[in-house]
């Protein structure tokens, strides 16, 4: 149901720098809630939330003033006050492994091996080595980040970029031309260091026209059919 009850958010970077954030619900269950993150955030995070949640959403701790649990972050969307998080209640126990690793991506076990925070996916079309200079939005708790950056190949919703942003599978990123006359969401899918020792990311554009219209705005020629 719609609710709207403060809520302490602890969470991590995917280079384990932990940070707080300060928000409000804007429904819960007794299996999760949604809010809205200032700070980045990607699908499979673990957070630790706090709020004083209703009895009828607890599994335990029914007398305490404050609810306190893990999250794990199924879904993130654009927001009016940032972008909203819809998170489902762990439990008192974070999944194993985020003790050595609280920065890092977590699945179900009954998720599909495809998706956003898969690596080495097999692509779907065929990218195009086609160099594109763009630039490379991300939210975080100082503030946004970003950097200018170029393609390195690019498909019909999809394209690979070179990155230095700190940035994990699963997040949202903003992509924009260098005079920013065309901008559009990307979802990161995959980020991996090649052999030349430069971190690249795996971009995938729900909005296909929408990057098209950037492509264009960018300077580059358009994509043929079929890639």
């Amino acid at each position: 149901m719609g609710l709207s009850v403060p809520l302490r958010v602890l969470g991590h970077d995917p280079d384990g720098t932990p940070w707080e954030e300060m928000t409000a619900t804007d429904d819960a269950s007794l299996g999760g809630a949604s809010f809205p993150l200032k700070h980045a955030h990607g699908v499979g995070q673990v957070l630790y939330i706090s709020a004083p949640l209703p009895r009828i959403f607890r599994r335990y701790d029914l007398a305490e003033q404050s609810y306190r649990i893990y999250a794990l972050v199924r879904n993130t969307r654009a927001g009016a006050a940032g972008r909203v998080a819809g998170v489902m209640f762990i439990g008192k126990v974070p999944p194993k492994g985020y003790e050595t690793k609280p920065g890092g991506r977590y699945r179900l076990p009954d998720d599909p091996r495809s998706g956003p925070v898969v690596r080495g996916e097999r692509r779907q079309r065929e990218r195009l080595q086609l160099f594109v200079n763009l630039r490379l939005r991300r939210l975080a708790a100082s503030g946004p980040l970003e950097e200018q950056t170029v393609t390195e190949n690019v498909c019909r919703g999809g394209a690979r970029v070179f990155t230095t942003l700190p940035v994990a599978a699963g997040e949202t990123l903003t992509v924009a031309d260098l005079e920013d006359k065309a901008a559009v969401e990307a979802l990161v899918c995959n980020v991996y260091t090649g052999s030349d020792h430069v971190t690249r990311l795996n971009l995938q554009f729900p909005d296909v026209a929408g990057f098209e219209r950037l492509l264009h705005a960018a300077g580059a020629p358009p994509l043929p059919e079929g890639s």
